[in-house]
């Protein structure tokens, strides 16, 4: 052996000492692939790795998420609750920050991060227009509403500072079989690195409706559409007439003077307006919320502040909503952030405590919040979509039983949310659009299965007898 090593290392000039480190890694290579190969075990269905930490290990695979097809078990499965759609979009484009369905149902307007509003089909998601507001570099769109009084026209508020009017395009879509197509303005353009122009032939641009220089975070438009009202970042709300565009009021206090008026006395925000909605059926009146804690409702005709003030609110994004005399706001906090507030009484309703939340969630955290907008079921505001960053997923609350009725699980925080009828569309910080359909048990109409003739149908002797007592009371 020695004799070898001699002659292979005289025949290549290799020092000895080298021959020696030589067989040393030879010996540490074979005994690691031996153990490799004892470690790794060959079934005759699948193969299973055993291997302890090495270089040669690879990720393990991430661990299921349970908890999501017991959801599907409870609130989906073997329901007429199901996904419509789940659209996926370019990440350029940014995650969707507001909603909005048209009155008709048959359109939704999507406003992203990047400054971009895209028109999709109402139930399939299908884009049917790119809207570019002409701006450069683009601003979030935080805030969307419809004009009842003007034909597809949209106002929307942007971080710069601007409220645009935005004419949407005439598409007409068949909801039952809609098109595969797409109207942009150059594809090229979806990286949004050069300016955003209006599509080929169709006015879908966006002009400046009113202008400041602090970013509009919120807005709404009155019931008699007559008046604008716009919340900006610097605690001020400014209302607009809508057809002279000149601005009518302003709430607004400076800081200074803050600090020599007392707490209770206080009449205007003191931080960014997050969050506006104005009353769908008392013309003057709206409500707002902002970052300082407090949930305001104002009337248009009081020049001197808000008419009543709710603390211990924590509105951290557009999370609060009207119906009738009452207002749902959802915090941004872990827990009991769901409260009914009675406008007219000036009191707190209810703490919506959820009864039936898996365990598994550490906070609720909501961003958005929004009442089920159906006129057949939820007239008197019997349900609330709520969606943040704790639960993981959208949830449709029945506010009476404090239960949830149904829970949609989505990928990322979930930033806004917007319903008509048994549709529900919502988005966030994933590139996905969501459009899902709730249908409660409940809400079934049972009817006969034996088809009466009313030819020959008469009522019951019952019946009538109690209508001649009637009548016979009314006589006497």
């Amino acid at each position: 052996m020695m004799e070898n090593k001699r002659n292979v290392s005289a025949q290549f000039n290799i020092p000895m000492p080298l021959m020696s480190d030589l067989d040393t890694m030879r010996k540490l290579i074979g005994n690691y692939r031996n153990r490799i190969l004892r470690e790794f075990v060959t079934d005759d269905k699948e193969f299973k790795s055993t291997l302890a930490i090495s270089y040669g290990m690879k990720r393990p695979p991430a661990p299921k998420k349970t908890w999501i097809q017991e959801n599907h078990d409870r609130f989906i499965a073997n329901t007429p609750n199901e996904y419509l759609i789940q659209q996926s979009f370019l990440t350029q484009m940014g995650f969707v920050t507001s909603l909005i369905y048209s009155p008709d149902g048959e359109n939704i307007i999507v406003g992203h991060s990047s400054g971009l509003i895209q028109m999709r089909n109402g139930s399939t998601g299908t884009v049917l227009c790119t809207l570019r507001n002409i701006q450069y570099p683009p601003k979030p769109v935080y805030a969307l509403v419809y004009s009842l009084h003007e034909e597809r026209v949209c106002y929307a508020a942007c971080m710069d500072g601007a409220v645009y009017r935005i004419e949407i395009p005439n598409i007409t879509v068949s909801t039952q079989d809609p098109p595969d197509y797409c109207i942009r303005a150059d594809p090229a353009l979806e990286c949004l690195n050069t300016q955003f122009y209006g599509a080929p032939g169709i006015s879908s641009s966006a002009t400046p409706f009113v202008t400041q220089r602090t970013p509009a975070l919120s807005l709404g438009i009155t019931a008699d559409q007559s008046k604008l009202v716009v919340g900006y970042a610097d605690a001020s709300i400014k209302v607009y007439d809508m057809e002279t565009q000149e601005l009518d009021m302003t709430y607004k206090v400076q800081k200074l003077r803050l600090q020599f008026i007392p707490k209770k006395l206080q009449r205007m925000h003191s931080d960014q307006v997050c969050a506006l909605r104005c009353h769908d059926q008392f013309v003057y009146m709206f409500a707002s919320g902002a970052w300082d804690r407090t949930l305001r409702i104002w009337d248009v005709r009081c020049q001197t502040g808000c008419v009543t003030t709710f603390e211990g609110v924590n509105v951290c994004g557009d999370s609060i909503d009207l119906n009738k005399n009452q207002c749902i706001v959802g915090s941004w906090q872990p827990t009991e952030a769901l409260t009914v507030w009675d406008i007219i009484a000036k009191k707190k309703v209810n703490v919506i405590r959820v009864q039936n939340r898996r365990p598994d969630v550490d906070g609720e955290y909501i961003y958005t919040c929004r009442y089920w907008k159906s006129k057949d079921y939820n007239r008197k505001g019997k349900y609330a979509l709520i969606g943040g960053s704790g639960t993981s997923c959208l949830e449709v609350i029945n506010l009476h039983n404090r239960y949830i009725s149904c829970s949609y699980p989505a990928a990322g925080s979930i930033l806004a949310v917007a319903s008509y009828q048994e549709r529900i569309a919502f988005g966030g910080t994933s590139p996905v659009l969501y459009i899902v359909s709730f249908h409660d048990p409940k809400h079934e109409k049972y009817k006969d299965d034996v088809e009466v003739d009313s030819s020959t149908w008469t009522p019951r002797k019952s019946v009538l007898d109690y209508s001649s007592t009637v009548e016979q009371q009314g006589d006497t």
